[in-house]
This record gives structure tokens, sequence and C-alpha cells, in this order.
């Protein structure tokens, strides 16, 4: 009983400092707003100390490669999307985090619930519900990662993008607008995630292969993963589309998310917030 409980709290005393770590490291560096900070304090903590390592290199993966991604080439985004309200160095807020990790986190502590803490999970093994709910966790970040890299580098190529409903072109900025380079950094984002699992769990499956005597693939996790990544940023665009406001104002010479006197309406209604539509893509995925 002293074990157990002495491996509990050192796990709790893990995944607080972990979690700390991350979230001074997103505020200092100005990923993340003071809110987004606490906010992502609370939600690794959790999905560390519920999901292990299977889940906690995945959100880890997630975070600073967005991080990283958003402040690439930041002037650049700033002076061609200047209507968006971009924070200093691409800070995240408490509502961002909460619209991409949410669901992730609930996940995590319902794997905890029903199995505990694991080592990494081999996907296709003979636990049906575990495995769909780890490919489910890495199918929401591979969505949140996809959407997110096609959103910033799409935003640095030179052509104007399209409109995913109507197939025209439109202001940099709009709405449900996808461009061929933010397309391809969608894919990749996603697939991206799922490689991280699929290194991540190399030892474990060398190990179970071993014990099995037959060979079970993991490579079908990066196509998860990409598959995910461009499924999340082509619903993301559709929703954004339809369900979010962009117009075009003549005065700024800049697309604009509410609508107003002088502003030529370009796509969608005045109903979800950007963090809105990214839970609902999720969601629906």
């Amino acid at each position: 009983m002293r074990i157990a409980e002495g491996m509990l709290l050192m796990r709790i005393l893990f995944s607080t400092l972990l979690a700390l770590g991350i979230a001074y490291y997103g505020y200092n560096s100005r990923s993340l707003t003071f809110s987004g900070a606490v906010l992502g304090f609370l939600v690794g903590g959790i999905t560390f100390f519920c999901g292990g390592s299977a889940y906690g290199i995945i959100l880890i993966a997630f975070f600073l490669s967005s991080s990283r991604i958003s402040k690439y080439k930041f002037k650049t985004k700033v002076k061609r999307l200047r209507h968006l309200p971009l924070k200093k160095g691409g800070s995240r807020d408490w509502s961002h985090v909460l619209s991409s990790s949410i669901i992730a986190c609930a996940i995590s502590v319902y794997h905890y619930v029903l199995f505990g803490v694991h080592r990494p999970l081999i996907l296709g093994s003979s636990q049906p519900l575990r495995t769909a709910l780890l490919s489910a966790y890495i199918g929401h970040y591979a969505s949140c990662t996809g959407d997110h890299w096609a959103s910033e580098i799409g935003a640095l190529e030179k052509a104007m993008p399209f409109l995913i409903t109507k197939c025209r072109r439109v202001p940099r900025g709009t709405n449900g607008a996808i461009s061929v380079t933010g397309t391809t950094a969608s894919i990749a984002g996603g697939a991206f995630i799922g490689a991280v699992y699929y290194f991540m769990s190399a030892p474990e499956q060398q190990i179970q292969n071993e014990g099995v005597g037959k060979n079970m693939m993991q490579w079908p996790v990066i196509i998860l993963g990409a598959t995910c990544g461009f499924a999340g940023s082509m619903v993301d665009s559709m929703l954004g589309s339809i369900l979010q406001y962009s117009g075009w104002s003549p005065s700024r010479q800049a697309v604009v998310q509410k609508p107003e006197a002088d502003v030529k309406h370009i796509c969608g209604v005045d109903l979800l917030s950007n963090n809105q539509v990214n839970f609902f893509c999720i969601a629906d995925y």
C-alpha cells in the first residue's frame, strides 16, 4: 500500500512539475498569455497524470511545434493579415487553449478511469477500446496541428487563396480560404503527430512483437495523423466560410470579421468565433 501511495505521489509531482515547466515556457516565450498559461498548466497536469507518456508526449509535440510555427516569419504575417487580432509573438489565450485541448483532456481522463496509467499502447493490439481512445486522441491533436500549421504557413503564400465553398480567389485572412501551401502544411502537421507517436512507441513495439512472435505494423498511425490533419483543416475551412463572417473594408484595405456600414460581404454569417469553429470542428471529427 505504501509503495502504491508513493508511486501515486511521484506521478502527481512529476505531472505537476512538467505541466508547470511547459506553461512557464509558453508564457515566457510569449506563446501563451497569462490566462493561456494557467489553463495550459491545468490541462497539461491532468493529461500527464491521466495519460502518462503516451498522451503527454503528443500534447508536448503539438504545443511546441505550433508555438514555433506561430513565430515563424511573424512580422510577415502581421503585414499580410493586419486585420486579425494577432497578439505579440503569436500568444494564445485561455479560449484558444480550451478549444484545442478540452476534448483530448477528457479522453485522457476517461482512459485513466477505465484503465489507469499504462506504458505506450501499440495500436492494433488486443485491447480495442484502449486502441480507439488512443486513436481518437492522436486524431484530435493531428487535426489541431494540421489546422494550425495550415493557417500559419498558408498565410505566407504569395498567391491569393481560394474560398473553399466557391473556388474563387479571396483576400488573405478570409474565413474558409484555402491554399496549396496551407493544405500541404495541414497534411505535414498531422503526419508529424503520427510520426511522434510512431517513434515514441518503437521500443514497446519491438517488445510486443517479440512476445507474440509477429510484427504489428505501426506505420499506419502516420497515415492516420496525415488524414486527420487534412480533414481537420478542410472541415475548419468549410465551417468558417459558412458560420464566420468575412467582409472587405475599402477604408482599411483589409478583411474584417464583423459587419459594418462600408464593408462588402465576402462569405459567412456572424455566428461563431474562430475558437468556437475550432472546437466544433474537432468535436465533429
